[in-house]
């Protein structure tokens, strides 16, 4: 299994394709975990309100229409939770010594050296 390379600092990509890659693959590259070990695993993102990507074309004009009924669908009942992030129990599925260690949302960091044995999920 190959190592991911995380989209971080200075490489910022358009939410556009955030957001269609997470309707088109369940995650993205703005979201993983890192573990002590120095590996990073994309996490396991889901949100159910979005659109299949196949219905759309795959030009720039196309995905910036996704994105507007993207945006559309998932600000329809505020409060509500859209996304899901499953971040899985166990070592790292790499080398099978890490830990995990934080959890990457594009700039934010949420700790998860005290998260509980359990697989946690995180809504949004």
């Amino acid at each position: 299994m190959k190592g991911l390379s995380l989209v971080e600092g200075a490489n910022r990509r358009d939410f556009a394709d955030v957001v269609w890659q997470i309707a088109d693959k369940r995650g993205c590259d703005e979201v993983a975990i890192r573990y002590d070990c120095g590996h990073a695993i994309r996490a396991d993102v889901w949100a159910p309100t979005l659109a299949k990507t196949r219905e759309y074309g795959v030009g720039e004009a196309e995905r910036r229409r996704f994105m507007q009924h993207s945006l559309f669908v998932m600000t329809r009942e505020p409060g509500a939770p859209r996304v899901q992030i499953t971040v899985p129990e166990s070592l790292c599925r790499l080398c099978a010594r890490g830990q995990r260690q934080t959890l990457i949302c594009g700039p934010l960091q949420m700790d998860l050296t005290d998260a509980p044995a359990a697989a946690r999920r995180l809504e949004l």
